[in-house]
């Protein structure tokens, strides 16, 4: 008996020794990647100031957290909008490179923005419901919000960058596309980590299955076609009926907030930066942007972490390509 509880406790013992070591070894892993992605910044007091949850707007949603650093270059703000598909993230979470541009000397801001699903059930007179429009609203109101807290801290703001990771890249290169001429702050470039560019490549529809589904009167058809209301509305921000649903109207909503589709001569410049191995985002979505945008002339410089899925934390020299190639960004377009 005390042999067997001998071996027992033996046993018991390699268990949990593999279990530290298998653990600390997925802690290493995560937190390498997270070096490797440039998502680990350090800031402190001998960088300069955080000003943190400064509101925006009356909803709950409406904050912003403010990076200045000492003796700050006058004139220029980078915002950095956060990921998590639309329905999820914080500001927080895009920190990072808030504070590796404050160190630069750039005074640098993340926000919050409301999101679908979220438990704001009415998000103004002006969209029924959080959606993609209501975010575009709350980037607009963000920046003119910043332009006046800079100014009553002497600091006066006459021109910015915008980017953002996955969802947030993308509502970047939206507000970009469409704000280049009316934003509070003249945008000087744009940058993409892994935002999609093209909203019908990302939620691909088949015009034959669309039509079959809103023939068919079944229980389960009626339940996907609700789904698929919800959806063009969450986008779009305003109530779709079953009745006006069709191919045309879902590729139409698509593609009014597909940033490669609003792409102008006075776009901005670029950095897209795209995970080879992204089976989310696929690289395909940098690829047509970048096309997109050089086909007007416009400058844009594009990169495949080839390594890389949709995190980016496997190819540390490609962060760093990248992280450079922003700040000669800074220091072209920044006047």
């Amino acid at each position: 008996m005390k042999k067997a509880l001998k071996v027992l406790g033996i046993v018991v013992a390699v268990i949990v020794a593999i279990a530290l070591v298998g653990g600390g070894y997925l802690f290493y892993r995560i937190k390498q990647n997270q070096k490797n992605g440039g998502t680990v910044v350090e800031w402190s007091q001998s960088d300069g100031q955080t000003l943190r949850n400064l509101s925006y707007g009356n909803e709950k949603r409406n904050k912003y957290d403010l990076f200045i650093p000492n003796n700050p270059k006058q004139g220029a703000m980078m915002l950095f909008v956060h990921g998590g598909s639309w329905m999820g993230g914080e500001k927080e979470d895009i920190e990072y490179a808030a504070r590796r541009f404050a160190k630069q000397g750039y005074i640098t801001a993340t926000m919050n923005y409301s999101r679908i699903a979220s438990d704001t059930i009415r998000h103004s007179e002006k969209h029924a419901y959080p959606s993609f429009e209501s975010m575009i609203d709350d980037i607009y109101a963000c920046i003119e919000t910043i332009k006046s807290k800079s100014a009553e801290l002497g600091y006066e703001l006459n021109q910015m960058a915008i980017g953002g990771y996955s969802a947030g890249a993308h509502l970047s290169m939206l507000y970009s596309t469409r704000h280049y001429a009316s934003s509070p702050l003249p945008i000087r470039f744009m940058i993409s980590w892994v935002g999609p560019s093209d909203m019908n490549m990302l939620f691909p529809s088949d015009e034959k299955r669309i039509q079959e589904l809103l023939a068919d009167s079944s229980q389960e058809a009626k339940a996907k076609q609700g789904e698929l209301c919800m959806m063009v509305s969450g986008i779009s921000g305003k109530p779709m009926a079953v009745e006006n649903l069709s191919y045309d109207a879902i590729q139409q909503v698509m593609s009014n907030v597909s940033p490669s589709n609003l792409v102008s001569a006075q776009t901005p410049p670029a950095v897209l930066a795209y995970g080879g191995k992204d089976t989310l985002v696929s690289a395909e979505h940098g690829k047509k942007m970048d096309s997109v945008l050089k086909s007007f002339g416009i400058e844009s410089q594009f990169y495949i972490y080839p390594n890389s899925g949709h995190e980016l934390g496997h190819d540390k020299e490609y962060t760093e390509q990248v992280n450079d190639m922003i700040s000669k960004y800074c220091k072209k377009y920044f006047k």
